[in-house]
């Protein structure tokens, strides 16, 4: 499966390295939509939430100017998923709604439709609704299929992981999370998605005293933190799971 070649592969060039090359080459000339998500994308990895919403909120208008409504609903998106995880709701929904009615009045069908059942499932799961969020997800992965896009496929994958989880269904749950993260540790997602999937699995693996399970996953979280040694979002939360798994080994000075 593909992903938008807007969010570039983990290991082409340090993010550090690339937001400096995009912020530069925006200084200098008016920059393309698709160099603001791309420098949207590297400020997050390294840490500029501010600067991220920015940049991906240039490229929402400048994609919206030149008539790529797709382009423009996907950074909408992507702007309320990064205020939604940092606790900013009432924001979030406001982009979420604007990308809906983008798709509402433009008639599109477009794969931003199963993005944006996203947070709608994640909603519900909040709700302890995990049969309705089951459903949205089915839909949203259906409609990743058809467009061929591994970053939402993926994303439902974890989504659906939990659902069963959450209503004691283990095995199917667990084998649902092992199918995210083939598709993470092969490299067929975005960085960032990848990141909230090794996050999220491996904090549901703990949950469920999963623990080899859980270890085996943080050694892979290890190795690709490891390999973009300027990332920050994921690297704190990777440190915290390796000194959860070393205290249960009793592993204390290597956890401290």
């Amino acid at each position: 499966m593909s992903t938008s070649n807007t969010y570039k592969k983990v290991g082409e060039r340090s993010w550090a390295d690339e937001y400096a090359r995009l912020s530069s080459a925006g200084k200098r000339n008016q920059p393309d939509p698709e160099d603001l998500e791309n420098l949207a994308v590297a400020a997050y990895l390294i840490g500029k939430d501010i600067e991220c919403i920015d940049a991906f909120t240039k490229a929402h208008y400048e994609f919206t100017n030149r008539g790529k409504i797709d382009r423009a609903i996907r950074c909408a998106f992507w702007i309320g998923m990064h205020l939604m995880f940092g606790g900013e709701r009432a924001r979030s929904s406001g982009w979420f709604a604007r990308a809906e009615r983008l798709i509402e009045d433009n008639k599109l069908d477009c794969v931003e439709k199963g993005f944006l059942l996203v947070p709608a499932a994640l909603q519900s799961l909040r709700k302890g609704d995990t049969e309705e969020a089951t459903l949205i997800l089915e839909k949203a992965r259906k409609i990743g299929v058809r467009f061929n896009d591994s970053d939402l496929v993926t994303m439902t994958l974890l989504g659906s992981g939990e659902a069963n989880i959450r209503q004691g269904n283990f095995s199917d749950g667990i084998a649902l999370l092992d199918e995210a993260m083939v598709a993470v540790d092969s490299g067929e997602v975005s960085p960032v998605v990848s990141g909230i999937v090794y996050c999220a699995v491996i904090e549901m693996c703990q949950k469920i005293y999963d623990i080899r399970r859980a270890q085996e996953w943080t050694s892979a979280l290890s190795r690709w933190c490891d390999s973009q040694p300027d990332m920050v979002p994921f690297r704190g939360q990777c440190l915290v799971r390796r000194a959860e798994i070393m205290q249960i080994h009793g592993e204390w000075p290597q956890a401290l």
